[in-house]
This record gives C-alpha cells, sequence and structure tokens, in this order.
C-alpha cells in the first residue's frame, strides 16, 4: 500500500503527485491572500480545491486543516457540509477513519486520525495552550497506523534548517504536549507541516516515524517534493 503526504500548500497546487493508495494532506491548504475570508475561502475551496483533490491519482484523500486554515475553525459546521457527501475526500478535526484495500487475498486496513491544532504562537487558527492541548490531543487513539497532525511535536523533526532568514535558531520549536501523547499512543507513522524548512527525512520517536511533509520553504517557495512510503 502507498500513501503520499503533503502539507503547506498555501494555495499552491502545480505540482502532481505519483499514484498512490491514499493522499494525506496536514494543513494550510489555503491560499495567504484569502485565508481570513469567508466567501473567498469556501469558493475557493468549492471551486479549485476540492475538484484538485477528485482528480488525483489515488483512492482516498485525508484531509486536516492547520493554523492558516481560518475558515475551517470559524465555519466548521459549513466545512463539514461541504465534505461529508464526498466519497474521494474525508475531512479529519480530532476524529478518525479507516481506509481498507482489497487485495487479491486479504484485506488491508489502515487506521489514520486526523488533528489541526498547535500550540499558541500568536492569534492563528487552531492554537491554544498547553492546558488545553493536552485535553484535546488525548483523544488521539492508541497505535494507529498514520497520525496527520499539522504541529511537529517537540524535540523531533522541529529544528529550522533554512539558513537565509532571521528566525533560524537552532531551537527545538514543536509542541510538547504532541509530544508527550506521541510517545504514549505510539503511532506508526506521523506526518506533519506547519514548520516549513525542518527535516524532511525521517526522524524517530521511541516506535514512530515522524515526517515534515510540507511543500514550501519558509518564503513560502513551492521546494519541496510530495513524501512518499510504501506500508
Amino acid at each position: 500500500m502507498k500513501i503520499c503526504g503533503i502539507s503547506d500548500m498555501h494555495g499552491k497546487l502545480n505540482f502532481d503527485i505519483e499514484k498512490s493508495d491514499i493522499l494525506c494532506i496536514c494543513g494550510d491548504i489555503m491560499p495567504l491572500n484569502i485565508q481570513t475570508y469567508h466567501d473567498a475561502g469556501i469558493k475557493w475551496l468549492r471551486k479549485t480545491f476540492i475538484p484538485w483533490c477528485e482528480k488525483q491519482p489515488c483512492d482516498k484523500v485525508f484531509l486536516i486543516a492547520g493554523n492558516h486554515d481560518f475558515v475551517f475553525e470559524r465555519y466548521p459546521a459549513e466545512i463539514e457540509e461541504l465534505f461529508k457527501d464526498n466519497d474521494k475526500i474525508t475531512y479529519l478535526c480530532d476524529s478518525e477513519a479507516t481506509y481498507t484495500k482489497d487485495t487479491d487475498d486479504e484485506y488491508k486496513e489502515i487506521r489514520i486520525y486526523g488533528t489541526p491544532w498547535c500550540h499558541q504562537f500568536y492569534d492563528w487558527a487552531f492554537m491554544t495552550s498547553d492546558m488545553k492541548l493536552e485535553t484535546i490531543y488525548k483523544k488521539i487513539p492508541y497505535k494507529v497506523d498514520i497520525l496527520l497532525a499539522h504541529d511537529a511535536p517537540h524535540g523531533t523533526s522541529d529544528v529550522i534548517l533554512q539558513k537565509d532568514i532571521p528566525w533560524a535558531s537552532e531551537s527545538h520549536i514543536g509542541c510538547i504536549p504532541l509530544g508527550n501523547e506521541v510517545d504514549e499512543k505510539k503511532p506508526s507513522i506521523m506526518l506533519h507541516g506547519h514548520l516549513h524548512s525542518t527535516n524532511h527525512d525521517c526522524e524517530m520517536r521511541g516506535e514512530t516515524e515522524v515526517y515534515n511533509v510540507s511543500m514550501v520553504d519558509e518564503r513560502y517557495d513551492l521546494v519541496y517534493k510530495p513524501f512518499y512510503k510504501e506500508i
């Protein structure tokens, strides 16, 4: 079974993905110029993003929001309505879904859980205090196959590597409550975005493979390739 992971496109959809069983999208999908506007945001989702997802060479798309996706946070009922009857796209917001592949001799089931929340950094969407995040992340089930999160776990895949920007440092800037929950729940694979230019190769956190799947760098240039893995 082949999975593809992407995140942080910020409206930039001018790239191709390889044929895959599932496409996992880890948030920050909205274009920057309309990220806070209801009418323009919903129109872009309906007219541009959903058709783009539907034509991708995969069986299913699993999607979470990110801190730039204000319409997802502010209008949750409308977002649920937008995706609820779509056979190809599953929107996850602190929720779980199962993907089943019928192979020649058996069914293979993949459990996927998605959460959009991040630790507080100014006043972006889906951001809250560490105390509240501890409660939110408790919903993550034990040993899911794929965890989709927008934020990175503190200490893993969370050091900015791009050096030509003023905020680059060697500090770990991921989310502490998320890291604690990953340690406890032990998902097999964790995909995240949010921190654009951290390491895009596998970093192990205990039993969990952690991958940054952001498509853009710190300057919002589309420089990274989609992530692929056979599982």
